[in-house]
């Protein structure tokens, strides 16, 4: 059969292929619309830094600056501060919080998906919407590979939209004042996030190689707008805000050790778009249909590549990091495909047809090979919804403010002032030390509560051991949810400033307060007390009680310490408990019970036995709890 007679078939085939992958691509966007949908209006963070996003907004709201002196009322992130300020502005118009904040990243992601979609009508006609939408699709089939961040509070989609819009001027454009409006947006993605240098500076070698006057616009626009800008903002937070993004953000190591291993996890995932990239090449180099502005393009595929390999080298960077590696190849992937694909319907010629339909195969595989979006593990259900309502209304109950450092904006959503975030702790701590008041405020005592995550690392708040303890965990699917974005970390302990004992009278000694978290001097039979030592509550004092009530009511059993001399005329404890004949405190003479107490008010009680009778005995101090219903605990036991 000779080519002559397959031609007529050529336009189908090729036609077929493009409307294939812009069905899957539609098919990946509706998906994600979904899941967008599902996570937009949960209450907490789906990310542990989305609330510290939502006090930097907060801040700049109310007119404080976000680049001050590292102390205990605030950190900033070392970010530059477009984001926060946009959501500050917005908030005028609409409540601050969660939803806002990713309404705008949902918008900004549509925004950079759309240009997209016109940069592929713009260089093919209304037909190449489809290439776009396959693009499009792509990009949004990544969802997973990069972290799940397009719809955070965070900058990623907000810069994502900044410098496809930089893409747009300088390589749709022609004249000067396009290259002088790329580079004013260029400088603004980088008030948004600082790794938009990187796109700036391949876009900025492409426009030189291609139109070196171009260029030249660009970059002084660009240079004379950061100028300003830096110029301005270390003016307004006293160099605060140079010390923040630039000298402590370079003093972060960077981890030379996933430079080659980031290089292979991108090409594992995107392997399919970067064929589908050197194939429409190939395609366009053989038809005679590149141009000299395609060094724009050559200039973002390539420092959105390097962008994702270094950005991902920065200390305690995550898969978001990635973004522009997938953004910017499959932006000109779309681009040159549409090119291709007019240039082989207008010729149709078996190789350029061949070639497009490769090229656009790959992109509408590359939406197949990721998937459907794993909801899973993203989308909050009602029973994690109904969870963090349980954990606000916890959060709210309690008394004065709180230091939750994982999560500040929780303090808000509670009524209470908000302190520092964990992260600006770890990013200040190396060059600038500890921040101005907070291990003063944990000495003091001065949180009425704190509540820290399971990732917490021992010691590393000073003087959180020695002035604080744990009354209580949270519990996942109960009163605290996991993270659906990011770094796994949530909360798990309630934390209250621990409780001084009575005052023990002169001559005084303490028996047992069971501060050691071991059962020394102690017997223990049956479940209900457990193997150590339990957090002690509210009402009793310093870290540790004994509680048959820590497992629930239904637990049984008893706790016998060793024989103990009567010294003094008095024993004195502290009890919780209802009253319960069933649970009881008795002091044993022998097989004689000679004291023994069970009626408990529900409340910490303060028991005072005199034992003036039993001076000289070997007695045995017994904690019964027989009952399916209740728990007893017991604490500070002293004799005077």
């Amino acid at each position: 059969m000779t080519a002559r007679r397959i031609v007529p078939w050529l336009p189908w085939l090729l036609r077929a292929v493009v409307l294939a992958a812009a069905v899957v691509g539609l098919v990946q966007m509706v998906w994600h619309a979904r899941l967008f949908a599902q996570r937009l209006t949960f209450p907490l963070d789906l990310e542990w830094m989305e609330g510290g996003m939502l006090v930097h907004a907060r801040r700049l709201a109310s007119g404080q600056s976000i680049y001050v002196k590292p102390s205990l009322e605030f950190i900033p992130f070392l970010y530059t501060p477009l984001y926060p300020a946009l959501l500050a502005l917005v908030s005028k118009l609409a409540p601050l919080g969660y939803v806002l904040g990713r309404m705008v990243s949902i918008v900004s992601f549509a925004g950079s998906l759309a240009v997209i979609v016109y940069l592929a009508i713009r260089e093919a006609g209304r037909t190449a919407a489809l290439i776009g939408l396959a693009a499009a699709g792509a990009v949004v089939a990544s969802y997973e590979f990069t972290g799940a961040f397009y719809d955070l509070v965070r900058n990623d989609s907000l810069v994502l939209l900044l410098e496809a819009g930089v893409v747009a001027l300088a390589f749709g454009g022609r004249s000067r004042k396009s290259a002088a409006g790329a580079g004013v947006l260029i400088a603004l993605a980088f008030f948004t996030k600082q790794t938009a240098s990187l796109l700036g500076i391949g876009i900025g070698v492409g426009l030189l190689a291609a139109s070196w006057r171009r260029g030249f616009v660009y970059g002084i626009s660009a240079a004379v707008t950061l100028a300003l800008g830096i110029l301005f903002l270390v003016k307004i937070t006293d160099g605060w805000f140079w010390t923040y993004v630039f000298k402590l953000h370079q003093s972060h190591p960077f981890r030379w050790d996933t430079l080659p291993t980031t290089p292979r996890e991108i090409l594992r995932y995107e392997y399919l778009t970067l064929a589908a990239l050197v194939v429409v090449t190939v395609g366009l180099a053989l038809g005679r249909r590149l141009e000299r502005r395609d060094f724009v393009l050559a200039g973002v595929a390539a420092a959105g590549l390097a962008s994702g390999i270094v950005g991902f080298a920065t200390m305690w960077a995550w898969q978001n990091a990635w973004i522009p590696a997938v953004f910017f190849p499959t932006m000109v992937v779309a681009v040159l495909g549409a090119r291709l694909v007019s240039h082989a319907l207008a010729t149709m010629r078996p190789g350029a047809v061949a070639l497009a339909s490769i090229g656009v195969l790959a992109l509408g595989a590359q939406s197949v090979r990721a998937g459907k979006p794993n909801t899973k593990l993203r989308a909050p259900t009602a029973v994690d919804r109904a969870a963090a309502e349980r954990f606000l209304v916890k959060i709210r109950s309690l008394p004065g403010d709180g230091f939750i450092p994982f999560h500040p904006y929780y303090s808000v959503l509670a009524g209470k002032k908000p302190f520092l975030h964990r992260m600006g702790v770890m990013d200040v701590r190396e060059a600038l030390g500890r921040p101005e008041g907070l291990d003063q405020a944990m000495d003091g005592r001065k949180f009425s509560f704190i509540v820290l995550d399971w990732k917490h690392i021992p010691y590393e708040w000073p003087g959180l051991e020695a002035r604080y303890r744990i009354v209580s965990e949270f519990r996942d699917g109960v009163d605290t949810v996991r993270n659906f974005s990011g770094a796994d970390t949530w909360p798990r302990y309630l934390i209250l400033p621990i409780k001084d004992g009575p005052p023990i009278p002169a001559g005084g000694r303490t028996v047992t307060n069971f501060e050691t978290g071991r059962w020394e001097g102690w017997t223990v039979e049956g479940g209900a007390f457990g193997p150590g030592p339990w957090y002690a509550t509210d009402e009793l004092f310093g870290k540790f009680a004994a509680d048959s009530g820590r497992f629930g009511p239904a637990q049984t059993g008893s706790l016998r310490s060793t024989p103990l001399k009567i010294d003094r005329p008095h024993l004195r404890f502290v009890i919780t408990g209802p009253t319960d004949a069933a649970l009881s405190v008795s002091l044993m003479d022998g097989a004689n019970a000679a004291r023994v107490v069970n009626n408990g008010s529900g409340k910490a009680t303060v028991v005072d036995w005199d034992v003036s009778d039993l001076i000289g005995h070997s007695v045995t101090l017994v904690v019964q709890d027989r009952s399916p219903s209740s728990g007893i605990a017991i604490d500070e036991i002293v004799a005077y």
